[in-house]
């Protein structure tokens, strides 16, 4: 894995457009999680088909749906970007106009905004109602950190994966080894994960891609 993480940071630093896109994100705290992610979702999106559809559950001020937007348009997809998110200080959050900061990102990297927000708890039956015929070829999960939301977002988000799309989890590898200094997770999201996915509960639905710093990439067999 460090071998790994050198290799994307290198390659974020690299990037032209994608270093000044996270050092913004940095400065004005729009975003949080490793530098190596955002290499790590370029790879994704390479990969997706040409018509293709992603939602993120728990987008914040929207570095990950503002990133996806622009490797879209590097990668000339025809993507359908989903967000569901209270658009509040919902789990432990600060106050801020989040609608506006989702914008004033689009806006200042020229990405279309042409996103569609579900707005509301992740685990809310309104929620569950807006987002249930979605067909996804990737399904980002990065909402509440309790057990109890964690388990719900899980048992109801990876079914709106399409066979052979993918499912990235974030803050839930405290069960993998590690070097010191590196952030695994939290333990509450980590045990709802360790209980459901590869690698500690084997599937027939699902086989593990990747486990990068508290990322967990999976995908859900043909």
């Amino acid at each position: 894995m460090p071998q790994l993480v050198a290799l994307f940071d290198k390659e974020l630093r690299d990037d032209y457009i994608g270093w000044g896109y996270r050092q913004w994100i940095e400065e004005r705290a729009f975003g949080f999680g490793e530098r190596c992610f955002l290499p790590m979702w370029k790879h994704l999106a390479a990969h997706l088909p040409e018509e293709c559809t992603f939602l993120e559950v728990g987008v914040f001020r929207g570095q990950v749906l503002g990133w996806m937007g622009m490797m879209a348009q590097r990668y000339d997809l025809d993507m359908v970007r989903y967000g569901v998110t209270p658009l509040d200080s919902t789990d432990g959050h600060w106050e801020s106009d989040y609608r506006a900061d989702i914008e004033l990102l689009h806006d200042t990297f020229g990405i279309p905004k042409d996103y569609r927000l579900i707005v509301g708890q992740s685990q809310h039956p309104d929620t569950h109602a807006a987002a249930k015929d979605i067909r996804a070829d990737v399904v980002y999960i990065d909402g509440g950190h309790s057990y109890e939301v964690v388990k719900s977002d899980l048992d109801f988000y990876p079914r709106l994966v399409k066979p052979g799309g993918y499912l990235v989890i974030d803050d839930c590898n405290n069960s993998i080894d590690m070097p010191d200094g590196y952030f695994r997770g939290i333990l509450s999201v980590s045990k709802a994960v360790d209980e459901r996915f590869p690698p500690y509960t084997p599937s027939d639905e699902w086989e593990l891609v990747l486990n990068l710093v508290h990322n967990r990439i999976l995908r859900k067999k043909l």
